[in-house]
């Protein structure tokens, strides 16, 4: 019997950015939900899966015939989880997706459930031009980046609620942008951005998201991170020293700025460079999508294009502290035929799978 414990909480061509933006469950026992571009699923996997090396099969498996090519993964304060689309079978402009928690509690007897919301384009483009990377904001609206579009995208609360086409409540656009995918926010409120074609990573202030509120807004970001080891950038993350993270599909590595370095606009050298190694047949870094900590420290890295499907893989904190190669502490491998990862993107920590 499956139980799910719910807490409150690639080609260049489809790179994504990760779950940074989760707010998950307090438990460090947590789940890993992954979205897999190619499988159009999502997979969990539960603590016992993850907590050593090997191609587990999912315990559970979302396979709704609404999926398709999902980027990120990531649960809201009541378990339910959020799903950007790159795109659709209707318009191709992609959707954003929740399940309940219910619905996820009971993937093992319905793995195709309908989605509770559906929000989708209008037919305009003006919506969705493939949604990847999403976080919450402290208000409980959803912000997404178009990857295609180039722009970022609010949704409200009541927006969110009602689902359908619903024109974002903010829209920011900016004559910097090009392919935007993972965003995160940090504790002071600064959403960050990485642009995959033009290898930067923007920042923009909380006023200057106030001031922007429920309007359509050209706007050049407050910060930009043009450093020159910034290659294909896919995710951005900023851990609890303010340091920012960012996994690099083209370059094969994850870098580490540090929390002064990225407090105005330049090109910084990071503090941190991790470097691809071999793992086996497989190697430690190709093409890293998304990035996630777990409670204890870890990172956790989503590989897109490493051996037969993809992989996502474990460095511990000690291993992070300096520039290097290390073999990861955890290599989670597909299967040869990709039913367990295959392309994982932005995943997530979320609620356990016993």
């Amino acid at each position: 019997m499956i139980v799910l414990v719910t807490a409150l909480g690639f080609s260049a061509a489809a790179c994504g950015g990760g779950g940074s933006g989760s707010s998950g469950p307090p438990s460090s026992h947590r789940g890993l939900w992954v979205p897999n571009f190619f499988g159009f699923t999502v997979t969990a996997f539960n603590a016992d899966q993850i907590a050593k090396s090997g191609a587990p099969n999912p315990a559970l498996t979302n396979e709704s015939a609404l999926i398709d090519s999902p980027e990120e993964a990531l649960f809201d304060g009541a378990g339910n989880l959020w799903l950007t689309n790159c795109s659709d079978s209707i318009l191709g402009a992609g959707t954003i997706l929740e399940f309940t928690s219910d619905q996820l509690k009971n993937l093992s007897h319905d793995p195709d459930p309908n989605p509770n919301v559906i929000l989708t384009d209008d037919g305009s483009f003006n919506i969705f031009g493939c949604p990847y990377g999403e976080t919450f904001g402290s208000d409980g609206s959803l912000w997404a980046s178009n990857r295609f579009s180039a722009d970022l995208i609010n949704f409200t609360p009541s927006q969110l609620s009602a689902g359908g086409a619903q024109f974002p409540n903010t829209k920011i656009v900016s004559s910097n942008f090009s392919q935007l995918e993972g965003i995160q926010f940090d504790s002071a409120g600064t959403l960050w951005v990485a642009d995959f074609a033009n290898s930067d990573v923007y920042g923009f202030k909380a006023a200057t998201l106030a001031a922007a509120e429920g309007t359509t807004a050209d706007l050049v970001p407050d910060i930009i991170n043009s450093s020159a080891s910034i290659n294909g950038p896919t995710d951005v993350l900023v851990d609890s020293s303010g340091n920012q993270w960012v996994s690099n599909c083209f370059g094969d590595t994850v870098l580490e700025f540090a929390a002064s370095d990225i407090a105005t606009s330049g090109s910084p050298t990071p503090i941190v460079v991790l470097s691809a190694t071999s793992v086996g047949a497989s190697s430690s870094l190709d093409c890293p999508e998304g990035l996630d900590f777990d409670k204890k420290g870890n990172l956790w890295v989503s590989n897109a294009i490493s051996d037969n499907f993809g992989s996502i893989v474990e460095f511990t904190p000690s291993q992070i502290t300096t520039s290097g190669n290390p073999v990861p502490h955890i290599f989670l491998d597909s299967n040869s035929a990709g039913t367990n990862l295959n392309q994982p993107a932005l995943f997530t920590f979320g609620p356990t799978v016993e």
